[in-house]
């Protein structure tokens, strides 16, 4: 959290926000320059009230974000609990992913509840965290009204881009969104991360960064189509449909992210708790299956419980926690090509 907090203090000083300071912390600032003026309260309360005060935001807003979803409150009790471990690893971490995972979530909810001027909200505040947030913008297609839900986005944006303005100036406002965009397209060190190239990565050590580069056109490609096709054979019109394309956006963004860590798989764990709702009224027993496996493997995998000794022991924590997740995205992207007839009942009222 410190990189968080200090980064305000850089902003205000005029400094690169997107170099080392090895005095300060041991990593690189890669968040959007308007997440400094997002974070100011912390920064400016002391470390140990800003620690505790950014936990409880990091929990309760996951918690309130899928209590406001529109689903049975049993629903609500089984997707609490299914998040709860990787919820406790990105809080352990200090980390920006539960809210991002949240905003994602309010963003279906208020598509769900006719409100695009707010739901267009959501997805620009996770861009203004982390890029990759913008993802759940996506959702805005199936939706009534798309253009107030882009014309509300522009706008939103616009606000959000010029909040560190008054604490810039003109010069060092262009200045450090040059530096934003230098950081964007220059990786410090090639890192293929708890993803699909990872896995690639680990079964061939000859994998490129080319190959990775390769690797992530073709799943915007098949991230593309499937919106395509959704479009095209108005299978959005079922709210179970609707929902599986919410957990397609939570996994696609981690299966194709080289920058995902354990951390990061609270948004998978989103996308699967909510492919696991809809498949448990379209099948009777292997959504449940998936659900023991990815919580056995992928939730617990990077935790040391299980011994050497033990007949999966060995397996390597990037396989054990990337692997279940790729495997219910491919699922999902099979179930999204194809327009199948759901019982979707279960969610008409919302």
């Amino acid at each position: 959290m410190i990189i968080y907090r200090q980064s305000f203090f850089h902003l205000i000083d005029h400094k690169n926000l997107f170099v080392e300071y090895p005095t300060e912390y041991f990593d690189i600032f890669l968040y959007h320059p308007t997440f400094c003026i997002l974070f100011i309260p912390f920064s400016l309360m002391p470390v140990f009230a800003s620690l505790i005060l950014w936990t409880l935001l990091g929990g309760l807003i996951i918690f309130y974000a899928i209590k406001f979803l529109p689903i049975k409150p049993g629903e609500k009790v089984f997707f609490w609990w299914f998040v709860l471990i990787e919820l406790a690893t990105t809080l352990h971490s200090q980390q920006t992913n539960s809210i991002i995972a949240a905003l994602g979530l309010f963003t279906f909810a208020f598509l769900e509840r006719g409100k695009p001027k707010w739901a267009a909200l959501f997805p620009v505040i996770a861009f203004c965290i982390k890029g990759y947030g913008l993802i759940f913008a996506a959702l805005f297609l199936f939706y009534p009204k798309p253009g107030k839900y882009i014309s509300y986005s522009i706008l939103w944006l616009i606000i959000f881009a010029f909040l560190p303005l008054p604490f810039t100036g003109p010069a060092y406002f262009i200045q450090v969104y040059k530096d934003w965009l230098t950081c964007l397209t220059s990786d410090h060190a090639v890192n293929f991360g708890y993803s699909l190239m990872g896995l690639f990565q680990l079964c061939k050590t000859s994998f490129t960064e080319s190959d990775l580069t390769t690797t992530q056109f073709i799943g915007l490609f098949l991230f593309a189509v499937t919106l395509l096709i959704n479009l095209l054979n108005k299978a959005y019109v079922q709210k179970s449909q609707r929902m599986l394309l919410l957990a397609y956006c939570a996994l696609w963004v981690i299966v194709f992210n080289h920058s995902s860590e354990p951390p990061t798989f609270i948004i998978s764990a989103v996308g699967i708790a909510v492919f696991c709702l809809v498949n448990r009224k379209r099948f009777t027993y292997w959504p449940d299956i998936i659900a023991v496996i990815v919580l056995f493997f992928s939730v617990v995998a990077h935790k040391d419980i299980y011994s050497a000794s033990w007949p999966f022991g060995f397996v390597p924590s990037l396989v054990a926690k990337t692997l279940p997740c790729v495997l219910v995205w491919l699922i999902l992207q099979v179930q999204l090509f194809f327009k199948t007839e759901t019982l979707d009942t279960k969610y008409a009222d919302g």
